[in-house]
């Protein structure tokens, strides 16, 4: 499995005792490093979060930078996994050194121009919490693309040029959807500007974000069936528990089910909030997911596979990449032949199967959305009372019952 890792080479510190930031490439057991070219007090170093500390005083900025440049380098690992041919460790290393190449320059200590639009996206991204601060980040990567590197004003701005990042956007990105959360990311700094007295340049009153129904990413009886059933490789084995995991929560997603804490069982339920609400969960904890959890015990989280790992979004995506290649015959580094069995699945497709089962076996629509935590105007301490619990372990324990032994309740 190969795996990228920000790491603090303290090896050989420099004169005047700073230390090289690198990412760590590894593969078959073997390690390569690429510099990214910024040296660091090694004080200044959270090594287990992968960050520079807020002592150090251009943190939120340089953190930005080595973030994006993270992503760049993944990307690239991506490419080469996907790339339908062997590879070596070189090949990763070669592809590594050149996502993250030309080598970022220390950001000017000088207070940014309030009507510059780059400086205002990353404070308003810096505000969010990880998973949507990155998202944050790729749109911002978007923008510079478009403008080749070169920040603009918030009246440059027009809808005509936005009409142009879309189409700049579409040649990477054909997926309407996905151009909408960059156009909505960008609106949403606007509006933030807007409401610091920044700027009072709007110029989405005339512009349409266009988006287009979603397909439905929910597998069949007969498919998720399949799925938990069916002889996978060695290497996509952890992948696949990871996605019936997941169903047999409820559908909880990824972020959630990742970064639970060891102590998150309490009386034979798994309690937490979830991120994207801060809501709180109480799921009851059925053998079927018991059995998979003492599989992959963790020490640091209460599954292991962020243990020895800080970007959850890279494992999500080597994830999905593992579902998609089901039935192909493939292994790492192997052309895949022939057809996968499930294309397009990722792990959110655990979370609209749940549901979509649920409701095929009598589960009522109220229920559902319980389960899943979609608002409905109430209170949002309804969670905790008995009687919604209930419900909740009941429409999960039908639905564990129709997928894995085919009983109906």
């Amino acid at each position: 499995m190969a795996n990228l890792k920000l790491y603090l080479d303290g090896r050989r510190l420099k004169a005047d005792g700073t230390a090289l930031l690198k990412i760590s490439v590894s593969h078959l057991r073997q390690v390569r490093y690429v510099s990214l070219g910024l040296s660091l007090n090694p004080d200044l170093w959270d090594a287990e979060r992968c960050r520079i500390t807020d002592k150090h005083p251009s943190h939120l900025r340089l953190n930005n930078a080595i973030t994006r440049l993270k992503l760049r380098a993944e990307d690239a690992l991506l490419s080469v996994i996907s790339s339908g041919s062997s590879y070596t460790l070189a090949d990763i290393h070669e592809a590594v050194s050149r996502a993250v190449q030309p080598e970022p320059e220390t950001p000017s200590p000088q207070k940014p121009d309030p009507s510059l639009v780059f400086p205002v996206f990353e404070k308003f991204a810096a505000t969010k919490k990880e998973s949507t601060r990155l998202t944050y980040e790729r749109t911002l990567t978007h923008l510079r693309n478009y403008t080749c590197g070169k920040d603009l004003r918030f009246e440059d701005v027009t809808r005509s040029w936005l009409l142009g990042f879309d189409a700049a956007m579409a040649k990477t990105a054909p997926s309407p959807n996905a151009r909408a959360i960059h156009m909505r990311n960008l609106r949403a700094v606007f509006n933030f500007a807007i409401d610091e007295g920044l700027t009072t340049w709007y110029p989405f009153r005339k512009f349409h974000i266009k988006t287009v129904k979603t397909p439905k990413r929910a597998l069949s009886i007969e498919n998720i069936r399949c799925l938990f059933s069916v002889e996978v490789e060695p290497w996509q084995e952890p992948y696949v528990d990871l996605f019936k995991l997941s169903f047999l929560l409820v559908g909880i997603n990824a972020v959630d089910l990742l970064n639970l804490p060891p102590g998150s069982i309490r009386y034979g339920r798994i309690e937490f909030y979830r991120a994207k609400t801060s809501r709180f969960y109480s799921l009851k904890l059925e053998p079927e997911a018991l059995k998979l959890i003492e599989k992959y015990r963790g020490v640091k989280h209460l599954i292991s596979f962020m243990d020895s790992r800080s970007d959850y979004l890279q494992f999500v995506r080597q994830c999905n990449h593992a579902l998609k290649c089901i039935g192909t015959n493939s292994s790492q580094g192997v052309a895949p032949t022939g057809a996968p069995l499930f294309p397009g699945l990722t792990t959110y497709w655990a979370r609209h199967t749940w549901a979509t089962i649920a409701r095929s076996i009598g589960v009522s629509v109220d229920d559902i959305a319980l389960a899943l935590g979609h608002g409905d105007g109430h209170d949002l301490t309804h969670i905790y009372l008995d009687e919604d619990l209930h419900k909740i372990d009941d429409a999960n324990r039908r639905v564990i019952d129709w997928v894995l032994y085919g009983r109906k309740s």
